[in-house]
């Protein structure tokens, strides 16, 4: 039965890929890619509010531990399958017609996957599935249209380089501490017995998302962005002073710093290649 449940959700997998890599294919545009990161960026805070609130469980029977279990379905939604369709959308310039065919898609995967029990309810429905991914093409069509703007605004700018380094130390973050369970966030809240990871977890990837996105998509002298990396280094510093980061293989806290500077790389990179002169005005 636990293989029967992980398929559902290779199957999603192996879709994504494929729409990835026939939209690549055909629009021969590394904007696209782009696209996808910014399409997971904003997908994915509103995933974490909805999970936290006990809107719905992943159930892909892919790994033992119940919640690391869940969040790889969550991974599997925000940043492959959904995004690769937004993504395919616009690459082959699909009209609404299509849009709310594809929507009308969706929700009936999710009524299906609840029916499979590969995926629960509780306060959640399908239908507010599909009238979440109409709004989510939407946004993605403007995304698409401003990324083609040789003079974008400087908003558009910063929430360009902003949701497109989110995912970056997202995934990083989630392989490393729950998968290989390396470290991980621990705050004692109300009482002993509740721990607020999760919230830690996105306030971090957030503050350093904004610390990047102002260093490098503002005119900024050197002393301010040097201020920016002293911020970011004393903020995990803390944490590793008040205990909030916890391993148990004794890493400090400052391997966090290393995750910005990862996704900094890979954003620089594929800036380059899709010739996109967000950075470094």
């Amino acid at each position: 039965m636990v293989l029967s449940f992980a398929y559902w959700y290779y199957g999603l997998i192996a879709l994504s890929v494929v729409l990835l890599g026939a939209s690549l294919s055909h629009g021969k545009n590394w904007r696209l890619l782009v696209l996808h990161l910014m399409v997971a960026g904003i997908i994915h805070p509103f995933e974490v509010v909805v999970m936290l609130t006990g809107g719905y469980y992943y159930i892909p029977g892919i790994v033992p531990d119940p919640q690391v279990d869940s969040l790889i379905g969550a991974l599997v939604s925000d940043l492959l399958i959904v995004p690769a369709s937004a993504v395919a959308i616009n690459s082959f310039s699909l009209s609404w017609r299509f849009i709310l065919g594809i929507a009308a898609v969706f929700t009936g995967i999710d009524w299906l996957y609840v029916k499979a029990g590969v995926y629960v309810h509780f306060w959640w429905k399908s239908i507010y599935t599909g009238i979440g991914i109409i709004i989510l093409y939407a946004i993605g069509r403007r995304f698409w249209l401003g990324l083609q703007e040789k003079q974008p605004s400087l908003v558009f700018r910063l929430l360009t380089i902003y949701l497109t380094y989110i995912p970056i130390p997202i995934v990083i973050n989630f392989v490393v501490s729950r998968v290989f369970n390396i470290f991980k966030f621990e705050y004692l809240l109300f009482s002993a017995l509740e721990k607020n990871h999760p919230v830690i977890n996105a306030v971090h990837i957030i503050l350093t998302g904004l610390v990047f996105t102002l260093c490098f998509g503002l005119r900024l002298r050197f002393r301010y962005r040097l201020l920016g990396i002293i911020l970011l280094v004393s903020v995990n510093l803390a944490l590793g002073y008040y205990n909030i980061f916890v391993s148990p293989i004794e890493m400090s806290s400052q391997y966090l710093t290393l995750v910005p500077i990862i996704g900094a790389l890979f954003v620089f990179a594929l800036f380059h290649v899709a010739k996109l002169n967000y950075l470094f005005p």
